[in-house]
Formats: C-alpha cells, structure tokens, sequence
C-alpha cells in the first residue's frame, strides 16, 4: 500500500475522492429525475395559464421523444 516513511493521503482527500466517484455515477440519474420534475412542473404552469398552452407542451414533448428516436436509430450500432 504505502511505505512506512511515507504519510497516508490526507482523510478529506479520501472522502473528496469517494465523494467524487458517487457523484459521477449518481449524475446523469439526478439530471433525468430533476429534469422530469421540472418538465411536469411546466406543463402543470402550461396548463394552468391556458389549455392551448399546455396542448403546445405536450405537442412538443411528443416531438421532442419523436426526434429523439429518430436521430438513434441513425447513429450506428455500438460495439459491445
């Protein structure tokens, strides 16, 4: 692990370490849970303002999903 002339790593260094590595899994599910919230937040507002307003709103969600798989099942396969 380390000589025993030389000092262990600091514990906060340890802990910024872990800390760091839990985030960088944890990211991109909190952005999609976050952003899910915020989403159905404003459509509720979009809805609340107007119903034409929230029919946009949802027309652009579905355009949004359409888009999305339009531009996926372009892009080649993945090596596995």
């Amino acid at each position: 692990m380390h000589n025993q002339s030389e000092k262990p790593p600091p514990w906060w260094l340890e802990t910024l370490a872990i800390t760091r590595a839990i985030l960088g899994i944890l990211f991109w599910p909190l952005v999609a849970i976050f952003g899910g919230i915020a989403a159905l937040m404003g459509l509720i507002f979009a809805f609340a303002a107007h119903w034409g307003f929230g029919l946009l709103a949802v027309a652009l969600i579905i355009a949004a999903i359409i888009v999305f798989v339009w531009w996926d099942r372009r892009q080649p396969p993945r090596a596995t």
